[in-house]
C-alpha cells in the first residue's frame, strides 16, 4: 500500500477522546503518511510527544493554511480526525473541509454525516476534481453477508480484544499486539471493526456501526474467514467496539458469538470512574464486567489489559498487581510493559504451526 501524504484535522480535541481518530492516525497508519495535525489550541508541539511522550516528527499546526505547506506539491489528503458524539460535523470542521476541497485535497471522513451527499460539498468537490470518501457510509445490502456458522473453518488463533468502555484503547492494543507478533515471526492480521482502523490501513476491515443489525454477525464471520482464506495467518486479532455494559455504545455480544475467540482479552481504563462522555453514568465494577462477559461467552477472560491514561507509572504497576491478585489472571499494561505475556499465551493456542521460541 502506497501511503498518501495527509493532514489530520483535530481542532480543539487533541486532549480528549473526541480526537481518538486523529490519535490513532498519529500513532500508526499504513494507508497515510501523516504530515501535520491541525489544532490551534495545542499548536507548536510534536503530536507524538503530546500523546505518548515520544516525538514522531508530526507537528501540531494552528491552521490548515500553514499545514498545507507540509504537503508535497502534488497534494494529498485531508482527514477529519474527530470522533464527535453522534458523529456530527461541527461548524468549524465544515469550514476546514470546504477549505481542503478548494485546495484540491481529497477528503476522508469517518463521521455519520456523508460529505458525498452534502448539497454544498458534493458540487464543490466535483468542480475541484477531488474525491470525498465517507468511511462510515453503509455498504449496499447486496454486498452484505448473513451468519453461516462456519467460523471454525478458520484455523488461525482468534484473539478478541474487548473493553470495559468506549474509547478505551482496544484498537491501539490490537495494533500493538499484531505488530509484536509479526516481529516475533508469526503471520498475524488485525481485523478492523471501526472507521479509524480502516483509515489506519487494516487490510481486512468492516465498520460495524454502518451495518443493519441482521448482518452484523455475518459480516464479522465473513471478514475473519476472508482474512484466513486470503492471508493464511497464524493469528487474527479482532478489534472490539463499544463495551458490553455501555448503555450508549453496547458492543461485544455479536463479536463473541461470531468470532468464537480462542483468546479473550478485556481492556480497562482504571482511572476512569464514569463512562466516557457520560459524567452521570458510573462504570460497573470490574468483577461484574468480567462475570458478564464470561457468562455470555461461555469461556474465561484469558487476560486483562489496561490503558494507563491518567495514571503514573507507579500507579499503573500497582493497579496491574492488584488486579492480578484479585482476578487471578495476567494483567498487562501493553503500553509500558509490552505484550510478551500475551504473546506467550497466544502461542500456546497455535493450530497452524509449533510456537516460535
Amino acid at each position: 500500500m502506497n501511503a498518501t501524504p495527509a493532514i489530520v484535522y483535530c481542532a480543539t480535541c487533541m486532549d480528549s477522546t473526541r480526537g481518538k481518530t486523529a490519535h490513532g492516525l498519529i500513532r500508526f497508519t499504513e494507508r497515510f503518511d501523516i504530515r501535520a495535525v491541525v489544532d490551534h489550541v495545542f499548536a507548536g508541539q510534536d503530536a507524538g510527544s503530546f500523546l505518548d511522550g515520544s516525538a514522531n516528527g508530526i507537528p501540531i499546526i494552528a491552521s490548515l493554511d500553514d499545514a498545507l505547506e507540509h504537503l508535497p506539491p502534488s497534494g494529498g489528503a485531508f482527514i477529519v480526525g474527530l470522533a464527535t458524539d453522534g458523529g456530527v460535523l461541527p461548524d468549524h470542521a465544515r469550514s476546514a473541509v470546504r477549505q481542503a476541497i478548494e485546495n484540491g485535497l481529497d477528503v476522508y471522513c469517518g463521521l455519520h454525516v456523508f460529505l458525498s451527499e452534502d448539497p454544498e460539498f458534493a458540487p464543490l468537490a466535483a468542480r475541484h476534481g477531488v474525491t470525498l470518501v465517507d468511511v462510515r457510509k453503509p455498504p449496499p445490502r447486496s454486498e452484505l453477508h448473513f451468519y453461516e456458522g462456519r467460523i471454525d473453518e478458520v484455523e488461525a488463533v482468534r484473539v478478541l480484544v474487548l473493553g470495559t468502555d468506549s474509547a478505551s484503547g482496544k484498537r491501539t492494543t490490537s495494533w500493538v499486539l499484531r505488530n509484536a507478533l509479526r516481529k516475533r515471526g508469526y503471520a498475524a492480521e488485525m481485523i478492523g471493526t471501526g472507521q479509524t482502523a480502516w483509515l489506519q490501513g487494516a487490510r481486512f476491515s468492516i465498520r460495524l456501526d454502518t451495518l443493519v443489525n441482521d448482518f452484523v454477525a455475518g459480516e464479522i464471520e465473513h471478514v475473519v474467514r476472508t482474512a484466513w482464506h486470503e492471508a493464511r495467518p497464524d493469528i487474527v486479532i479482532v478489534e472490539g467496539q463499544g463495551a458490553l455494559l455501555h448503555p450508549a455504545y453496547p458492543g461485544g455480544l455479536e463479536l463473541v458469538a461470531a468470532v468464537k475467540p480462542d483468546v479473550l482479552l478485556l481492556q480497562d481504563v482504571p482511572a476512569r470512574t464514569m463512562f466516557d462522555g457520560f459524567p452521570d453514568l458510573s462504570m460497573p465494577p470490574m468483577k461484574r464486567q468480567i462475570n458478564a462477559l464470561e457468562l455470555l461467552s461461555g469461556r474465561s477472560v484469558d487476560a486483562l489489559t489496561i490503558n494507563p491514561k491518567g495514571l503514573t507509572t507507579d500507579e499503573a504497576r500497582r493497579v496491574c498487581a492488584d488486579y492480578e491478585t484479585e482476578f487471578d489472571r495476567p494483567v498487562v499494561d501493553v503500553f509500558r510493559e509490552g505484550t510478551n505475556r500475551i504473546e506467550d499465551l497466544i502461542a500456546g493456542r497455535l493450530r497452524t504451526r509449533e510456537p516460535i521460541q
